[in-house]
């Protein structure tokens, strides 16, 4: 399993303490990376931002048959740079064209692998659609890249595209993983590690040229064996090689039990997998490889300084130097240019003289470099001295076209260099994903009175709801048809005053089967937890999931089936009775049932909500709305600005009367 240069022999740039040095990441953490990351498989992309050339995926899974509410999501980085991993501070900088198009092919897209290319640098990720595949490859191997596949593994995109060499990653061509050349360490043997000692003057060129691995774990294995860097191969035994095939083994197995650390050794700060030997001084650790690559690599995406470093040298810097490089070009240009314009005017002063002695007075005045100056003019006529001139004046003026053709290049370099730096010079906005609070996972919203009102999503978060968080103190509500959520209202009962039952009592009929069959007005009830029951009456069946309500049932009638949709103040998208949004939201957008994609209209709520709350929403997703509708499609029939009272229609009266009835 032969594997692509790691560079061996080579640690860090930066030596020193950690801020001065940037670990790096090897293929070895990349085995590691690929099995955390493979807790993943399963979910969806509901969105994708860039920072910088990094992309970070937005990926939700769906709850298991024993989960609670709607599962979870998660924020994976790709860095063609560091690698992947998944983060708790996401960001975002300008969406370039890349992170468009590769958004509008893997959105909704599920994750079903994730792999690694060998032992090297190179992961894979393999999504499924509703006909074809996609795979996304990130490689490490600088300068890096990112490209996505079709099914049959035809290049579609590419952050950097290359069209030179035999490896061409162009689209429309098949993708081709980088070159592999020296052996991995799962197959080093005793006799293979001998052989490469013969080759090499020191230890640590000959494991680093032998066996694919990158310095660090070079200086790792010798460390272990108690050999050095530089010491001579000649003086390495037998011996000493079946312990250094030994420590090679027990790194690849240690893998399958990573301990990732940030380790100093030899005056240089590394991640590493597995726990070190001695000589290295661990400067933190962490239960998960992810969790440390996040602490240390995302910090650098995030900030402007170091997001626009590529290989040491500043996007800055590279500019600066296309400038000079294209300045000296043009004085080159203007040079040449005068001298052609000084050789054409002189061969024809040459053709027209009458003597040798006015031709070489003429030659004398010269001042740009010819090869006649230099010749004999004895026997040379007026005319061959004067074509050789022009000679000179054509060369000069193809040696211009030569440099005009490189100065355009230059700039057009040089202006995708200034677009790079106006992205990655961009603010880097970070996006708020705070610990969510427990009834995140249902329907919910607070009543003008303060309290918590939180609804079922499905029979499965029904029963949940029901079973562990009602209490003697909540008030239960359900619709007075089938296909109902059911509504707790904490700390309702005996509590709540006519307005919360309208609001309560609103909801529960909006997020009924009363959307999808696209009803005007729908009624409702509240009874006490004590009166709903998993069990049929007497003589009755009762299918699985489903609740019997005993006792006399209040109801609340002709509750219009609406419901309005806001921001609240920690930028969690909140829908609810609009009586309710207006007190929890600075504005909102109000919906009704209409014949339209549920996620359609969930981009439409987005884009209006976002005139409103453009930097609370700036890294929200469609999905983020579409939580928080009923289950169908709608129209916006109102927007309103609840800070300013301003109101695009009327806003029409809520629930009506309310009416309480003991039997129906």
């Amino acid at each position: 399993m032969p594997m692509s240069n790691e560079d061996p022999g080579k640690g860090p740039a930066v030596s020193g303490d950690r801020s001065a040095s940037v670990p790096t990441v090897s293929g070895l953490e990349i085995r590691v990376a690929v099995k955390e990351l493979s807790s993943l498989v399963g979910s969806y992309v509901s969105n994708i931002h860039g920072l910088g050339e990094s992309q970070i995926l937005r990926l939700k899974k769906s709850a298991g048959l024993e989960g609670e509410g709607t599962g979870s999501e998660s924020d994976l980085v790709l860095s063609p740079k560091y690698g992947a991993w998944l983060t708790t501070t996401p960001g975002y900088t300008v969406t370039a064209q890349f992170t468009t198009s590769l958004r509008g092919e893997l959105l909704r897209r599920k994750l079903v692998s994730v792999a690694q290319q060998d032992l090297d640098r190179v992961m894979r990720f393999r999504f499924s659609g509703k006909e074809d595949e996609r795979e996304l490859i990130l490689e490490l191997i600088p300068p890096g890249n990112i490209v996505l596949t079709e099914g049959g593994g035809r290049v579609i995109l590419a952050l950097r595209e290359s069209h030179r060499g035999a490896r061409q990653t162009v689209k429309g061509r098949l993708y081709a993983p980088p070159p592999q050349t020296r052996s991995s360490p799962d197959q080093v043997t005793e006799e293979s590690l001998v052989a490469t000692f013969a080759k090499e003057k020191t230890a640590g060129r000959a494991l680093g040229r032998g066996i694919s691995l990158p310095r660090k774990y070079v200086d790792e294995i010798l460390a272990r064996v108690s050999l050095a860097q530089d010491q001579p191969s000649s003086e390495v035994t037998p011996q000493k090689a079946q312990e250094i095939v030994s420590a090679v083994r027990e790194i690849i197995a240690g893998l399958d039990t990573p301990s990732p650390s940030l380790v100093r050794r030899n005056g240089e700060v590394e991640l590493i997998s597995v726990a070190p030997g001695p000589g290295g001084d661990v400067l933190e650790r962490s239960a998960t490889l992810g969790e440390l690559m996040d602490r240390v690599f995302t910090p650098l995406l995030l900030n402007r300084e170091e997001t626009s470093k590529v290989e040491g040298v500043s996007e800055d810097q590279r500019a600066r130097e296309l400038e000079v490089t294209i300045k000296r070009l043009r004085e080159q240009m203007e040079e040449l240019t005068a001298g052609a314009s000084e050789l054409r005017t002189l061969a024809a002063q040459v053709k027209a003289a009458s003597s040798k002695e006015e031709i070489e007075e003429l030659l004398a005045k010269l001042k740009v470099e010819v090869e006649t100056r230099d010749r004999t003019q004895e026997n040379q006529s007026s005319a061959s001295v004067s074509s050789r001139l022009y000679d000179g004046a054509k060369r000069n003026e193809a040696e211009v076209l030569r440099i005009r053709e490189a100065e355009r290049q230059m700039v057009s370099r040089l202006a995708k260099e200034k677009g790079r730096n106006a992205l990655t010079e961009s603010k880097v906005r970070v996006v708020a994903r705070g610990k969510r609070d427990w009834y995140e996972k249902f329907r919910w919203f607070y009543t003008t009175e303060g309290k918590l009102a939180i609804g079922g999503r499905d029979a499965q978060s029904n029963s949940i709801l029901l079973k562990r968080y009602a209490d003697d103190r909540d008030v239960v509500y359900h619709a007075d048809l089938f296909g109902s959520p059911f509504f707790i209202l904490k700390g309702g009962n005996g509590a709540q005053t006519p307005a919360e039952v309208r609001q309560v009592g609103q909801a529960t009929a909006a997020f009924s089967s009363a959307w999808k069959t696209g009803l005007g007005s729908a009624d409702s009830y509240w009874v006490d937890p004590g009166q709903v029951s998993a069990s049929a009456p007497s003589g009755e069946y009762l299918a699985k999931g489903s609740f019997s309500i005993r006792g006399a049932k209040n109801f609340v009638t002709r509750n219009p089936v609406e419901v309005s949709v806001g921001v609240d103040a920690s930028g969690r998208v909140v829908s609810g009775p609009e009586e309710a949004i207006m007190k929890l939201s600075r504005a909102h957008v109000t919906l009704v049932p209409h014949r339209e994609k549920a996620s359609d209209t969930a981009k439409k709520v987005l884009f209006e909500l976002k005139k409103y709350f453009p930097q609370e929403l700036a890294g929200a997703s469609v999905d983020d709305v579409l939580r928080a509708l009923p289950a169908g499609g709608g129209k916006v029939v109102r927007k309103r600005d609840n800070s300013k009272g301003d109101d695009s229609r009327k806003s029409v009266q809520g629930a009506e009367s309310l009416e309480a009835s003991d039997q129906r």
